[in-house]
């Protein structure tokens, strides 16, 4: 027969431990709210507007400060796309919904091939990513253009059945803030769709 010996203050220390693990774990989601919230006011966005497509299926909020234009495209891959620029003329990007039924993967590496035979990239990275519980694709990169100008890019892609969801942000890396990616993030994040 074993006698275990238990010391008192390691006990109760763990059991703080262990509480205060608990309180903070609770306190993250809090948190990570304020966070959102004050990467959006250090970049002045005040308000989000809220925009709807598809007979109000799909609706999404940028800063109300936002400059958009929707854009028609013929023929039926691309059946939404709404421009946007901040009012600093520092972030710009788009908003699209394509009808396409195929492997968002392979979409995602095919345009990347034709895409790298017109442009110069660096740091291009794709990695998987759950917003409201769907799962997507967040490509990153910087672009290099012509006139020898980087631009950074930030992509979400989102998939849901035949359609996915396009957020994309670009923005020259000189102007680039490390708050930014968490603003792309919030603002992906208010997408929501009603549909199939």
């Amino acid at each position: 027969m074993k006698v275990i010996i238990i010391n008192r203050k390691r006990l109760g220390v763990t059991i703080i431990i262990i509480g205060l693990m608990l309180i903070l774990f609770g306190l993250e989601k809090n948190f990570d709210d304020r966070l959102k919230f004050t990467a959006l006011i250090q970049n002045n966005i005040n308000s989000l507007t809220q925009y709807e497509a598809l007979d109000k299926k799909f609706t999404y909020k940028l800063p109300s400060e936002w400059i958009t234009k929707e854009q028609k495209f013929s023929g039926n891959e691309i059946v939404y796309h709404n421009d946007f620029n901040s009012k600093d003329l520092k972030i710009h990007g788009f908003v699209e919904v394509w009808n396409l039924n195929t492997d968002l993967k392979n979409f995602l590496e095919e345009s990347k091939k034709i895409s790298s035979e017109q442009n110069l990239y660096k740091n291009y990275d794709i990695k998987p990513v759950q917003i409201n519980n769907k799962d997507g694709y967040l490509v990153n990169y910087t672009i290099i253009t012509s006139n020898n100008k980087y631009y950074k890019g930030y992509e979400y892609f989102i998939k849901n059945k035949s359609k996915f969801f396009r957020f994309s942000f670009f923005v020259r890396e000189d102007n680039f803030k490390e708050s930014m990616p968490t603003i792309f993030k919030t603002i992906v994040k208010t997408f929501n769709y009603k549909g199939e």
